[in-house]
C-alpha cells in the first residue's frame, strides 16, 4: 500500500511539474499543490521510520533521527505549500 501511495504522488508531483514547466504563467496556481504533494511524500516515507523505533524499544537511535529528520523536511514542505497557496491563490 505504501508503495502504491509513492507511486501515485510521484506521478502527481511529475504531472504537475510538466503542465507548470510548458506554461508557468497558466499554471502557477498548482506550485503549492507540488510542495503539498512531495511533503505527504516525505511524512509517508518518515512516519513508518519513527514507528519502527518505538517497536525496536528504543534500541536504534539512527532510525529515530532518520524519521524524525524526513518529517521535518515535510514539514518545511507543507509550510512552503502554505505559503505559496497565500501568495498565489491569495
Amino acid at each position: 500500500m505504501k508503495d502504491l501511495a509513492h507511486v501515485v504522488l510521484c506521478v502527481g508531483i511529475v504531472a504537475f511539474a510538466v503542465l507548470i514547466f510548458l506554461n508557468p504563467t497558466q499554471y502557477q496556481r498548482l506550485f503549492p499543490l507540488v510542495f503539498m504533494l512531495a511533503s505527504m511524500m516525505q511524512f509517508l516515507h518518515g512516519a513508518p521510520k519513527i514507528t519502527a523505533y518505538r517497536r525496536s524499544h528504543g534500541s536504534n537511535g539512527m532510525l529515530l533521527a532518520a524519521g524524525v529528520g524526513i518529517c521535518v523536511l515535510g514539514v518545511l514542505l507543507a509550510v512552503l505549500a502554505f505559503v505559496s497557496a497565500v501568495t498565489i491563490w491569495g
